[in-house]
């Protein structure tokens, strides 16, 4: 009986702190589009200028797709945090070693994309609902 009480009171206080999932809501799946911006960077010791390109980030329930020019990649996310004014997603998409942040605002229809360095930071509107 002891044993049985004192495991319920260590558990009991874990279970009650423990933080749920976070979900994104349907309202914010679609099709977003943008441009990044033009950029310079370092190859070779040579500096390459790199022309403005469009990208498209379409979000679904449990997959993302990133479309930059004419590559077109899959993924999923995660919602780290849910913040006052937007969701930070960390998206994992596939053929690519480092994960893409990507900002979902709750007013305005528009997301973020914090582009691996050197790229710029990219803002895309919603065009189209799921």
């Amino acid at each position: 009986m002891r044993l049985l009480l004192l495991t319920l009171l260590f558990v009991l206080p874990l279970s009650a702190f423990s933080q749920k999932e976070i979900e994104l809501r349907k309202k914010y799946f679609g099709k977003y589009k943008g441009v990044i911006p033009a950029y310079k960077m370092n190859a070779n010791n040579e500096i390459v200028e790199v022309g403005e390109t469009m990208i498209y980030i379409d979000i679904f329930k449990e997959q993302i797709m990133v479309k930059v020019g004419n590559n077109v990649r899959y993924g999923t996310y995660e919602v780290m945090f849910k913040a006052d004014k937007y969701f930070l997603l960390d998206a994992t998409i596939e053929g690519q070693l480092a994960t893409e942040r990507i900002m979902v605002y709750k007013r305005g229809k528009k997301i973020a994309r914090d582009g691996m360095f050197p790229q710029p930071v990219t803002e895309l509107k919603r065009y189209a609902k799921k």
